[in-house]
């Protein structure tokens, strides 16, 4: 992980939370909608942030 993403950086690590909570919280949900294995969330996640670093936001 970047040094960008210190988790005791008090000025955003409530942000970085609680977001992280909610993208494992959407993937738990589509695990249980789709019935597919974890690798493949992984797999989801991988392409969504190549698509991201290729593209920007």
């Amino acid at each position: 992980m970047s040094e960008r993403f210190q988790w005791d950086d008090t000025n955003s690590s409530g942000i970085w939370w609680s977001t992280n909570v909610s993208i494992r919280d959407e993937c738990i949900l589509l695990k249980e909608d789709t019935q597919c294995e974890d690798s493949d969330i992984v797999e989801l996640l991988r392409s969504i942030a190549q698509n991201i670093e290729d593209n920007g936001l």
